[in-house]
């Protein structure tokens, strides 16, 4: 069953904490929200050295049915984008940190070549590494278009989630993911075109 998240971009003039606190307001029932960590929240790490200013501001699962347009009018619609996948919870679970690493794929392959690779290969990395934290999987697919909001061209969103960003920091630094897992990414993943960071879970 798929499902559809928000990628929000906070407008130049807003203040963070207001910005944060209208979206609480105006999140459907059901929804979860998430908020991109501060820049100096996290240290070099292999996957990122720093944030991106692509990576979003606030991260929205949808429930099936949901109105989304308060989300959107609150946001920078110019930025902010919709993506709608099929989850696969390889670790499932959840957490107070969630690390988001929105994917895209090399070129030589297709999104189904990709996704293949991804789930039936190099999942089973994951399994072994990531415990004893989560590990989701969420597949690009086709889905409603949501006015106002541009359609995501990730090919895929992982969810790895921890209890604080200590943890997070620590998995990440260990050779085992910062090396092994990193060189096993360059099958099927670019790099330069993926966003990478950790952020709260709110609501």
């Amino acid at each position: 069953m798929s499902e559809t998240h928000l990628l929000l971009f906070a407008p130049e003039c807003a203040a963070p904490a207001a910005w944060a606190a209208a979206l609480r307001q105006a999140l459907p029932q059901g929804a979860t929200l998430a908020l991109a960590l501060a820049a100096e929240a996290l240290p070099a790490l292999a996957h990122a050295a720093q944030r991106d200013a692509e990576v979003p501001d606030a991260l929205v699962r949808l429930p099936d049915g949901a109105d989304a347009a308060a989300l959107v009018a609150l946001s920078d619609a110019d930025r902010s984008e919709a993506f709608t996948g099929v989850r696969h919870a390889v670790l499932p679970g959840g957490d107070a940190i969630r690390l988001f690493f929105g994917l895209h794929r090399l070129e030589r392959l297709s999104r189904a070549e990709f996704h293949d690779y991804w789930l039936n290969r190099h999942a089973q990395i994951g399994r072994r590494l990531i415990p004893p934290y989560t590990y989701h999987q969420i597949h690009a697919c086709d889905g409603p278009d949501l006015e106002g909001l541009r359609r995501s061209t990730f090919d895929g969103i992982v969810e790895v989630h921890f209890p604080d960003a200590e943890a997070l920091v620590k998995q990440l630094s260990r050779s085992e993911v910062a090396e092994e897992a990193l060189a096993d990414e360059r099958n099927f993943i670019d790099h330069a075109r993926s966003r990478f960071w950790a952020f709260t879970e709110v609501a």
